[in-house]
């Protein structure tokens, strides 16, 4: 029968790899999405009116998600049922960019972004993949600072101090 130690042992190690793994798998997936933004930076940017028809909250503290309808200026584009990616209040209007095409475009995501995130999809992965990067060095140094053999000794044995 296995010991205590080594199970334990064992469960710690399998923690580790499904961090890592999964860590791993984030920072890759913002580092994707930021190359897909920056190769897509130089698409028609359309801004326009977005105008708050429903409001949909999570629990009683949770974010709440803004859909309505987006007007470009020149009215050429309308697009009901959109997602705000910023805050209006309720019956609202704000102006809104809208920039379609590409993989990530917004309309494959039916999304409209206001002045302020008009531009986060070309800095907020970097951020994110270096967050999740960071939080991957962080814990390695701590899970290799807290392995027992490697644990600082002092600079003399016992047996140099014995007499």
């Amino acid at each position: 029968m296995a010991s205590w130690g080594g199970v334990w042992n064992g469960w710690r190690a399998a923690g580790h790899a499904l961090f890592y793994a999964t860590m791993g798998g984030v920072c890759v997936a913002f580092i994707v999405m930021g190359v897909i933004a920056v190769a897509g930076r130089d698409r028609p940017v359309y801004w326009g009116t977005f105008t708050e028809a429903s409001t949909t909250c999570s629990g009683p503290r949770g974010s709440c998600t803004n859909s309505g309808r987006w007007v470009s200026d020149d009215e050429t584009i309308v697009k009901d049922g959109v997602t705000l990616d910023g805050f209006v209040e309720r019956g609202r209007s704000v102006r809104a960019s809208y920039q379609p095409g590409g993989p990530m475009g917004d309309d494959e995501n039916d999304i409209v972004h206001t002045g302020s995130w008009s531009k986060a999809g070309l800095w907020f992965p970097w951020v994110a993949a270096t967050v999740s990067a960071a939080a991957i060095w962080c814990q390695h140094r701590r899970w290799h600072r807290d392995v027992p053999d490697r644990q600082y000794q002092g600079r003399h044995s016992e047996a140099d101090t014995d007499g």
